[in-house]
């Protein structure tokens, strides 16, 4: 008589969280499950879990339609790589796509599959420039670099780079592609305000992918990140950052990626993590 399917300790009936009702939704989640181009600190493909279950908790003011995971193969980047990209050609009909990742290998991926139906401009929140020239072997670090290729000529600007944290080769190499970046210095220096009005001024033509590299956040508010880099954002202001970016350029995709639960202290980067894809909904 007294069994449920999800015990639920609070008992207050208007206190509707996101996934108490499940219905069709032109804003879906997705979780991607990947973390095998990590030279870091590894465990990304756990952090879908930890993200979804932080934001079903969130007050329901809207419709998220929940679709899973994709279907990754460890061990198998190319076919995983591939699973990707299939995936986010097929959806063609949302309004807005919300991402939990995975390593940020997962973007460049799920932003090619994207361009197959629309040209996508790159926003993306990181502490680094993410294009790394590679001899041999896999790394995240190269994200921006193949979104470049993936993209043509179409804007791709950076938020929150931090100069210690990248070889001076990848400043020069950012300029040489045509990448607009700010550092942590650059925002403190004009103000997050000024920031996304350049940012909104560069984009204002296309439909915009937005990827949030959770160390972008300063170690001291979100732990559990692959690459931990000191001297960024606090939590309030990632958040006050991405509503910004996300009313401002009502972006079709956005991720959230480099979680690590296992280097986590009580879930607090994935709890920062499923309030970021919150904030971001736009509708």
């Amino acid at each position: 008589m007294y069994l449920v399917r999800k015990a639920k300790y609070l008992k207050d009936p208007l206190d509707v969280r996101i996934c108490d009702i499940s219905a069709p939704s032109s804003v879906i989640f997705i979780g991607v499950p990947w973390d095998g181009a990590v030279a870091g600190r590894p465990g990304a493909r756990f952090a879908p879990g930890k993200i979804r279950a932080a934001f079903c908790n969130l007050p329901r003011n809207i419709d998220v339609e929940d679709v899973g995971d994709v279907d990754i193969v460890v061990g198998n980047p190319e076919e995983t790589w591939r699973r990707i990209e299939m995936v986010f050609s097929s959806i063609t009909d949302k309004e807005q796509i919300l991402i939990a990742g995975g390593d940020h290998s997962i973007t460049a991926y799920a932003y090619k599959g994207l361009t197959r139906r629309k040209k996508l401009s790159y926003v993306v929140l990181d502490a680094h420039l993410d294009v790394r020239q590679l001899s041999e072997g896999l790394s995240s670090g190269v994200t921006t670099r193949l979104i470049r290729e993936f993209s043509g000529n179409t804007p791709i600007s950076i938020v929150g780079v931090r100069r210690w944290a990248n070889p001076r080769y990848m400043f020069e190499q950012a300029e040489r592609l045509g990448i607009e970046y700010y550092t942590m210095e650059d925002v403190d220096k004009m103000g997050v305000d000024e920031v996304v009005e350049k940012i909104k001024t560069a984009h204002k033509h296309y439909d915009v992918y937005l990827s949030i590299d959770m160390d972008v956040v300063d170690p001291a508010y979100a732990p559990g990140v692959n690459a931990p880099s000191p001297g960024g954002f606090s939590s309030r202001e990632v958040i006050m950052l991405v509503t910004q970016l996300s009313k401002s350029l009502r972006p079709l995709a956005v991720d959230v990626v480099e979680v690590t639960p296992a280097y986590d202290v009580g879930d607090v980067t994935s709890s920062l993590a499923a309030v970021l894809l919150y904030v971001s909904i736009w509708r």
